[in-house]
């Protein structure tokens, strides 16, 4: 991980991914310490909220723009 991250808000939906893909295999591989580990949960969910964020606004606007969706059933 770099000293100063990009605000998970500035990053593309791709890159989002790409860092939490590498937080968790730093995490899964035991490459970090626990102090570490920790700070780089914390990034990975706000790289998670940022990737929801994304597909989110993505979802609204396909239900918007296609007549033919169906309206969520949840």
């Amino acid at each position: 991980m770099t000293d100063t991250p990009t605000d998970p808000a500035d990053l593309r939906f791709e890159d989002a991914i790409a860092e939490l893909e590498s937080i968790i295999e730093q995490i899964d591989a035991g490459k970090i310490g626990l102090e570490e580990a920790m700070v780089a949960h914390r990034r990975g969910q706000s790289l998670v909220a940022r990737c929801r964020s994304v597909l989110d606004a993505v979802e609204r606007e396909l239900e918007t723009t296609d007549p033919t969706a169906a309206p969520d059933a949840s």
